[in-house]
């Protein structure tokens, strides 16, 4: 064999070991550095923390009115048992927060004279207002109004079913919802 063929020879091994050592080097080629080849740096000093801001004076948290209703009897003035638990309800409420005032607004169906239903709606708002105050809300901190029958809830929804008066069953069952004292808890400013 002729010298120069030999070099070839033996440059082409070399250079399909160098192929295979590089295919083989799973880190591309790249050598790991040893334990004994890493220099160990010492680690910097965390700054102290920053000493934290003082808290931002506390806003007081303004309360959103609660608003109810207590539904009355046809001609009557009285609380109904199952009313004066949700004023207990109310009652609490009021007692546990930041409320100024209870508003107190008494109303009356649209059976009867304007006259007559404007004194039961006042009836009825004091009725109210004197349970609140048997459950620790005073006098001073509620505020009645009678409006007699001039806020009807029920609209024209009862119109046309006969004869207004208290014979009529049918007509007084619709207007229930228009015999009621409107409460709303009236929060601190």
């Amino acid at each position: 064999m002729k010298p120069d063929k030999r070099w070839l020879i033996v440059v082409l091994v070399l250079v399909v070991i160098a192929i295979l050592l590089w295919l083989w080097n799973p880190f591309g080629g790249e050598e790991m550095p040893s334990d004994s080849d890493t220099v160990q740096q010492a680690a910097a000093p965390t700054p102290a923390p920053s000493p934290a801001p003082p808290p931002a004076p506390a806003m007081p948290e303004v309360a959103e009115p609660v608003t109810a209703a207590v539904l009355f009897d046809f001609d009557r003035s009285a609380l109904r048992p199952a009313e004066a638990a949700r004023l207990d309800e109310l009652s609490i409420q009021f007692i546990d927060g930041s409320f100024d005032r209870v508003d107190v607004v008494g109303h009356a169906d649209r059976i009867g004279s304007d006259a007559y239903n404007l004194r039961l709606s006042g009836q009825r708002a004091a009725a109210v207002e004197g349970y609140l105050d048997s459950r620790g809300i005073s006098a001073g901190q509620v505020r009645t109004e009678a409006k007699g029958e001039s806020d009807s809830v029920t609209g024209n929804a009862c119109r046309n079913m006969g004869k207004e008066n208290r014979k009529n069953r049918k007509l007084i069952e619709c207007l229930q919802p228009d015999r009621r004292v409107q409460i709303t808890l009236v929060p601190t400013r």
